[in-house]
């Protein structure tokens, strides 16, 4: 019991002698600790803002995703409007060929999701295709294109 005793006592106090030099030969100083823990601070910090300014970009985006998408589709409104004009393609239809066109035409404007543009083409069907009514269509429809892009 005693010679156990014995053991427990020193190996007590080889830990109590042993564990300061070897807490002290770890090679790290509180310096360079202090020094790491700040990189690391400041480091997490930077990734913090990068992942904001990440967000903020994918934000803007989608928002210029959607203004093309926009765009893109009154550019189509024109060109199934003018091609088919400028081609002669609408001489000689019939009224019902003429109103199928129209509808067609209706609906890549109701893409487009502009209730002002909307209301401009429904006037246009109102009105028989006046041609102050048309040319106010077209008015309406390239500015806004302009506004878009900006």
């Amino acid at each position: 019991m005693m010679k156990k005793a014995f053991s427990s006592g020193l190996a007590l106090i080889m830990v109590v002698l042993v564990l300061p030099f070897l807490v002290s030969c770890s090679g790290i100083s509180q310096e360079k600790y202090d020094k790491v823990n700040s990189d690391l601070a400041a480091a997490q910090a930077q990734i913090q803002k990068l992942q904001g300014d990440l967000t903020a970009k994918d934000t803007e985006l989608k928002a210029t995703d959607g203004k093309l998408g926009k765009a893109r589709n009154e550019i189509e409104v024109l060109n199934a409007i003018f091609i088919p004009a400028i081609m002669g393609e609408l001489n000689n239809k019939s009224q019902d060929e003429m109103t199928s066109v129209f509808l067609s035409w209706r609906d890549k404007v109701n893409t487009i999701g502009d209730p002002t543009l909307t209301a401009k083409f429904q006037a246009i069907m109102d009105s028989g295709g006046g041609n102050e009514v048309t040319m106010e269509f077209f008015r309406y429809l390239l500015v806004d294109m302009e506004k878009t892009l900006k």
